[in-house]
């Protein structure tokens, strides 16, 4: 009996023995049932249970590897929408110390409903979208497009849809492959802006990121321009003309309204959109003259006292400025027109309150123009409001992101900031953002004087240092001076600019001379015959470089 208890025993630890020997190393479970159907985007969870340490899950789809994952729970974002259509293979391998590894493999159907088209899913994502369903939309404009890549109106609701979940990283790329499949598509440009503004607002590369706006918003003006053509009808020839406009084309523009007069000579909305137009080129005489005769025919309205208005406060005739406002109040108490007129001269006068104050009704009257939004971001700018003044510019920058004065007032604040000690580096800073006025409107003077001085405030910091500074960047600064002056000579602010610029250039005759030029011009507002310095220069840049900025009719 003994012996068969001693055999027993050796038995029973021979096959604990073989039993420890077979136990698996670890077990994998899923969330996943073998031969389960999944669409979307599918969310794969194991679960390892193992004695030993797990160093990492690998998941692989078909003998790819899709995912690692070193921390539990080991999790899987699979989209199935990027994987065609039918059953697929999921393995995921947990890797323990040791170099041990064990596996587990499950079949899946991926059934996105493509067979149905390209049409029904868009349908449904439309149908999502307007009840506010946005995960939905996406999924079914995704969908779509997987039926048919080149259905243009799933791309763009896709598209509609990241913007409106915030995910403006994604509706860029997905902008991009629009723009590529169908690049003369208004839609495609304008998405690419709306896309460009949402994603530049809190990125560092901002000014990367509006440099594509701006490019797709001369991209839209341009085909809108080829669209109308050469066609001689009065609607065409006033949307081509306020196109040339919106890009810095007032000569072809004001040739265009003289065509239109010449037909109809009694039209105020033409006649208003010409002194609009002579109002964008500095021709302020004309401004005067063709508000004049819209007044003789008896078809002036508040918008044709408005602009007279500050084009005579301009022309320093404060008494026809006056009677003109009055005009336009009897005309229209509420006049919008005759609201942003004032603010343009309390802006002259450095009341950033009052700017603002007008500048809110009018908007509160339903101006929602880029100009008139401009005048309330130069008030909270003024006021040293600086996060409205954020909110504020971005706002701008929605209603037209070839609006060349928001970038204009956003580098004269870095030249501001940048005449601190320390802060040198602004300098720079504050050019690229008057190489981007330039890109938003290539003959946009004030911005060649920003970047004049911007190398000029450099060779003054350098010599504040004790240094000698570089004769290229003399040589700049003189250059970009000289472009503001070919386009602006007979300006207040250019004058003012040049008379500062010249000073650092050692040019004191040329300073001289045009301190008391920028006094003859405008002699409210430029009371010293002596060179300005660089703070003083630059104040009165802020008041005297931003007017007028006055709304189209």
């Amino acid at each position: 009996m003994k012996a068969i208890r001693q055999l027993s025993w050796l038995v029973g630890l021979l096959w604990a023995t073989a039993l420890a020997q077979t136990k698996p190393e670890a077990t994998i479970t899923v969330n996943l049932e073998n031969g389960a159907t999944v669409k979307g985007v599918v969310k794969v969870v194991a679960r390892v249970q193992s004695e030993k340490l797990v160093e990492r899950v690998e998941f692989s789809v078909d003998g790819v590897l899709r995912e690692v994952d070193e921390s539990t729970p080991y999790e899987y974002e699979w989209d199935t929408l990027t994987d065609a259509e039918g059953e697929r293979t999921l393995k995921i391998v947990a890797f323990l110390e040791g170099g041990k590894s064990v596996s587990k493999e499950i079949k899946l159907i991926i059934d996105n409903g493509v067979a149905l088209g390209a049409e029904h899913h868009y349908r449904q994502a439309r149908e999502a979208f307007v009840e506010g369903k946005f995960e939905e939309a996406l999924y079914h404009a995704r969908v779509a497009l997987k039926a048919d890549s080149a259905h243009r109106e799933a791309r763009i609701l896709q598209i509609q849809t990241l913007l409106r979940l915030g995910r403006a990283a994604e509706a860029d790329e997905a902008v991009e492959d629009l723009v590529r499949l169908f690049p003369d598509s208004l839609e495609a440009q304008e998405l690419r802006v709306a896309a460009s503004l949402r994603r530049a607002r809190n990125a560092r590369n901002e000014r990367e990121l509006l440099r594509n706006a701006i490019e797709a918003q001369h991209q839209i003006n341009q085909t809108r321009l080829k669209t109308v053509g050469e066609a001689s009808v009065a609607d065409a020839i006033v949307a081509r003309a306020t196109l040339r406009l919106a890009e810095g084309e007032a000569s072809s523009a004001i040739n265009d309204f003289l065509s239109l007069i010449e037909r109809e000579p009694n039209n105020p909305r033409y006649l208003n959109m010409l002194a609009y137009a002579y109002l964008q080129a500095g021709r302020l005489r004309d401004v005067i003259v063709i508000t004049n005769t819209a007044i003789r025919r008896g078809v002036a309205n508040d918008y044709t006292y408005a602009i007279r208005g500050l084009a005579a406060a301009l022309l320093n005739d404060t008494r026809e400025q006056e009677r003109a406002f009055a005009e336009a109040e009897k005309i229209d108490k509420e006049s919008k027109a005759l609201l942003v007129a004032r603010a343009n001269l309390a802006l002259l006068n450095r009341r950033p309150t009052v700017v603002g104050r007008l500048a809110a009704q009018a908007q509160g009257l339903s101006d929602n123009t880029p100009q008139t939004a401009f005048l309330r971001y130069w008030s909270f700018v003024a006021n040293r409001e600086y996060d409205r003044a954020k909110d504020a510019f971005w706002r701008v920058l929605g209603l037209d992101p070839l609006t060349a004065e928001a970038y204009q007032l956003r580098g004269m604040l870095n030249l501001m900031e940048g005449l601190r000690p320390g802060d040198e580096d602004l300098l720079p800073v504050a050019r690229e953002w008057f190489e981007l006025a330039l890109q938003a409107r290539p003959n946009y003077a004030p911005a060649h004087l920003g970047i004049a001085l911007s190398y000029a405030l450099e060779a003054y910091t350098t010599k504040r240092d004790g240094n000698r500074p570089s004769a290229e960047t003399l040589q700049k600064a003189e250059e970009a001076l000289n472009k503001a002056l070919a386009q602006a000579r007979d300006t207040a602010w250019a004058q003012v600019g040049a008379s500062y610029i010249y000073t650092e250039l050692g040019k004191t005759i040329e300073a001289d001379r045009a301190i008391r030029r920028a006094a003859q011009i405008d002699p409210n507002r430029v009371t010293s015959l002596t060179p300005p310095e660089p703070a003083r220069a630059l104040e009165l840049l802020m008041t005297l470089a931003f007017v007028p900025v006055f709304p189209a009719p």
